[in-house]
C-alpha cells in the first residue's frame, strides 16, 4: 500500500517542512522549493510540462500562511501570502524527495554496466531487426543491452544502404556529422580517411575531436569481404578498472591529463568530398570521469587523431606515456579484446564512449563485390529519451 501523509511540522529556523509518512519515513522540503514548484494551472503548464512561474517574482524567504493534509493523507495543501494555494500529491512528493531521504540514485539509462573481456565473444546480446522496428519492448531491450554491455548485434536487417537511417529514426534520429548522417564505407582511390581503405585499423573511438563525441555507433554490413575485415572490440571501462587496481598512479594521470585530438581536411584545391574541408579539434583526458569524479564517463582514444602537440609540462610527458602504454597493453591483450566478423544484413551497435573498435585488413573481392559497410551514430541523449518514453508508456516512474 502506498504511503500517505501522517503528520507535518514546520522548522522555521531552516524555513522548511518536516513531513512524516505512514511508513515512518521523513521528508524535508524547503518552503521556497515548494513555492517554486507549485503545480497549479497558473504556475505549471500541464500540456507542455513547463514551469510558467518566474523566479524574478519568487521570494527566497517566503513563509507559508498555513498547511493542511487533505484527501485522506494523499495531498499536502499549502496557502501562501497573496492568497495563492498549492496542492502537492504525496506520490509526487515521494518522487521529488531530496537525496538525504532517498536511496542512492543510479541512472537506469546509463548505469550500471557489465564489464567484460574475451568471454564476451560468445555472449554478445543479439536482436532481430524486425522485432526492434515493430516492438517497443524489444527496442528498449536493445538499447538497454548497449547501455549494459556496450555492444549488441542486430540480425536479419535489409541490405539497403539506408537501413540504419530507418533504425535511427526508430530511436529518434541519426547524428549529423561532417560525414553526413550515413557514411558508406567502401574502398576509395582518393580517400582522406583510413576507413575508406583495405588496411587494418587500430583500436579507437570515433570522432574524439568533437566536444560531444557520438554516443552509439551503428555499423551495418551491407556486403562483407571474403577475406579479413573482422571488427575488433575492447571494453575500455574493464581495462581502466584493472589499471586502477594495478597502477592507481597511472589511472590518475590518464583521468587528469588533457590530450588534444585533431582532424582536418585536405587542402581546398584537392577537396573531392563535401566532408574534406574542415578543421576539428578538442582537448580532453583519455579516461574522462563524471563530474563527481566517482565514475568513468567517456573514453577518448585514437592514436591516428591524437595531435602531435601536447600542452603539458615537459617533465610530465614520460610519466604520461608510461600510463598510456600500460592502458594500451590491456586494450590489446587477448584477455580483453574480441573479434567479430559481421555477415551481410547484420548490424553491430557499440557504445562509442566506452568501447574502442578496430578492423583487420581485408582483400578486395571481384569488381562490384567489395566490402561495404554503412556507418551512422545516435547520441545518448536521443537513445535515453526513447527509453524514458517507453518506460512512461508502461506506467513506470517518468523521472
Amino acid at each position: 500500500m502506498a504511503a500517505v501523509l501522517a503528520s507535518i511540522a514546520r522548522n522555521e529556523a531552516n524555513r522548511m517542512y518536516h513531513i512524516e509518512l505512514s511508513d515512518k519515513s521523513v521528508l524535508r522540503f524547503p518552503y521556497v522549493w515548494l513555492r517554486d514548484n507549485c503545480r497549479c494551472a497558473d504556475c505549471f503548464d500541464l500540456s507542455s510540462r513547463y514551469r510558467t512561474c518566474r523566479v524574478i517574482k519568487l521570494d527566497a524567504d517566503i513563509v507559508p500562511v498555513s498547511e493542511e493534509i487533505a484527501n485522506d493523507g494523499k495531498t499536502l495543501q499549502i496557502k501562501w501570502p497573496g492568497l495563492h494555494t498549492s496542492c502537492y500529491p504525496v506520490s509526487w512528493l515521494v518522487q521529488m524527495r531530496f537525496s538525504e531521504s532517498a536511496p542512492e540514485w543510479i541512472d537506469p539509462y546509463r548505469y550500471p554496466k557489465h564489464l567484460w573481456g574475451a568471454e564476451m565473444k560468445d555472449k554478445i546480446p543479439t536482436f532481430q531487426y524486425d522485432d526492434i522496428m515493430n516492438s517497443d519492448q524489444t527496442l528498449y531491450d536493445w538499447l538497454q543491452a548497449v547501455v549494459t554491455y556496450g555492444l549488441s548485434v542486430i540480425k536479419k536487417a535489409p541490405t539497403e544502404c539506408n537501413t540504419i537511417d530507418k533504425l535511427g529514426n526508430r530511436v529518434f534520429f541519426l547524428k549529423q556529422t561532417h560525414y553526413g548522417k550515413v557514411s558508406q564505407l567502401v574502398c576509395l582511390a582518393d580517400n582522406t580517411n583510413l576507413g575508406f581503405t583495405t588496411r587494418d585499423l587500430a583500436l579507437h573511438v570515433d570522432l574524439p575531436y568533437l566536444e560531444h563525441s557520438p554516443g552509439i555507433e551503428i555499423l551495418h554490413c551491407v556486403q562483407q569481404s571474403e577475406v579479413g575485415g573482422d571488427n575488433q572490440y575492447t571494453d575500455v571501462f574493464n581495462c581502466a578498472e584493472k589499471l586502477q587496481q594495478s597502477h592507481p598512479e597511472y589511472y590518475k594521470i590518464l583521468t587528469t591529463t588533457l590530450v588534444d585530438f585533431r582532424d582536418w581536411g585536405v587542402p581546398k584545391e584537392k577537396v573531392t568530398h563535401n566532408y574534406d574541408d574542415h578543421h576539428l579539434k578538442y582537448r580532453k583526458p583519455i579516461l574522462e570521469l563524471t563530474r563527481d569524479g566517482k565514475q568513468l564517463k567517456n573514453i577518448n582514444y585514437s592514436d591516428a587523431l591524437r595531435a602531435p602537440y601536447f600542452r603539458i609540462p615537459v617533465d610530465e610527458v614520460h610519466g604520461w606515456y608510461k600510463a598510456y602504454t600500460a592502458l594500451n597493453a590491456l586494450m590489446y591483450s587477448p584477455e580483453n579484446m574480441i573479434n567479430v566478423k559481421l555477415n551481410s544484413g547484420e548490424i553491430a551497435c557499440i557504445d562509442n564512449q566506452r568501447l574502442v573498435h578496430g578492423r583487420t585488413a581485408y582483400k578486395m573481392s571481384e569488381v562490384g563485390k567489395s566490402r561495404h559497410m554503412a556507418l551512422g551514430y545516435i547520441d545518448w541523449d536521443q537513445a535515453t529519451s526513447r527509453m524514458r518514453v517507453i518506460r512512461e508508456r508502461q506506467g513506470e516512474d517518468p523521472i
